[in-house]
């Protein structure tokens, strides 16, 4: 089976736009929060992208701008390459502002049509599985790449900032009442935000091929779902824990340097996630770090840009501090940090949870 290797990637979040700029801000552990102007959100912190405020149509569609303008790349990628499109809800906005006597707009179709003008793409699909659908996104791609039924591909997620969905995690009770705190002991609640994020997916010779220079290489992945309940994980973290196995394995039971988690910030999720990773790697858990602390819960766009920092932070042997962090929750003291460490050489595990039971472990490794 062929190597896929992440030939080029682009970004655009509340932390600003551009790989580069992104993980120099995860790094230096900057939060981007701030309530939204475009609805009210009675006082609820989000990871904005505020240059999206105003204007027609939706937001969604400045929010692709933003990313085809820091991925130059794109445009050397053969026309015939297809886009895999990950997204919980599209551009919801659409539905948000239209008539109620009107047919209900298709907020992930619009989506995609949008997607496949902006990067002048000739077919593509939707990928949808709720949270993990960024992992899952960058998963089919990278299999087509690697079975060579495909030289490359685009593999994107997009999600924005909504009433519609705030308005959803709201009422399950989910949102933090200040922000994300990630594997924090006093953690109360997710923060959502909105970003959009995309890799060129290829293999070595294709790269080499169209003249790029990779960045990492997708070496293996693994799924699972526990069906404990609608929304929350199976609290054992034993479901999650087979897909890591099933990764490791396909990988070839690669050294993992460090974990970049789901970690919501949620008490259920980041439990979860914690008694997974002790029962695969008993008390020598690799570092652990989540970006959500940083820019937010961005959906579909998650696994997408975890994809792109794992490949990053192999490259600067740098893992983040987790932003705000205090106390480290039970059982991930040797984990988790308030400030930035070194990270070992080999491969990063990458871990997205959807609604519904999903699991996905992902593994990112350095290319040397």
């Amino acid at each position: 089976m062929r190597d896929a290797v992440i030939a080029a990637a682009g970004m655009a979040t509340a932390l600003g736009d551009g790989v580069r700029e992104n993980v120099a801000a995860l790094l230096a552990g900057k939060r981007a929060f701030s309530e939204p102007r475009h609805f009210d959100g009675k006082g609820v912190k989000l990871g904005l992208c505020h240059e999206l405020d105003g204007g027609d149509g939706s937001r969604a569609g400045k929010l692709l701008d933003l990313l085809a303008a820091s991925f130059p790349e794109a445009a050397k990628l053969p026309q015939e390459a297809p886009l895999y499109l990950a997204t919980t809800v599209g551009a919801i906005d659409l539905l948000e502002r239209q008539d109620s006597e009107a047919e209900p707009a298709d907020g992930s179709d619009a989506l995609l049509k949008l997607a496949l003008d902006r990067f002048g793409r000739r077919r593509g699909m939707l990928v949808a599985a709720a949270c993990a659908s960024g992992q899952q996104a960058i998963v089919l791609a990278a299999g087509a790449v690697r079975r060579g039924e495909l030289d490359c591909a685009l593999a994107a997620g997009c999600d924005i900032a909504s009433e519609f969905v705030t308005s959803g995690f709201a009422s399950l009770g989910a949102l933090s009442a200040s922000a994300a705190r990630p594997y924090d002991a006093e953690r109360d609640g997710l923060t959502l935000g909105e970003a959009a994020a995309a890799v060129i997916l290829m293999s070595p010779e294709a790269a080499e091929r169209h003249g790029f220079t990779p960045l990492g290489r997708i070496i293996g992945w693994g799924e699972s779902c526990d069906a404990a309940h609608i929304t929350a994980p199976d609290l054992s973290g034993r479901h999650l824990a087979g897909a890591i196995r099933r990764a490791l394995e396909a990988a070839g039971n690669p050294a993992v340097a460090g974990v970049i988690g789901h970690g919501t910030g949620t008490r259920y999720n980041d439990e979860a996630e914690i008694n997974a990773l002790h029962t695969v790697f008993g008390g020598n858990v690799p570092p652990l770090f989540s970006l959500k602390g940083n820019l937010g819960h961005t959906l579909g766009a998650t696994g997408v840009i975890q994809s792109v920092v794992a490949a990053e932070l192999l490259k600067l042997h740098r893992m983040p501090p987790q932003a705000g962090l205090r106390t480290p929750a039970p059982g991930a003291e040797k984990m988790v940090s308030g400030a930035a460490r070194p990270l070992g050489a080999g491969a990063i595990l990458s871990l997205n949870v959807g609604f519904g039971g999903l699991n996905s472990a992902l593994i990112v490794e350095e290319l040397q």
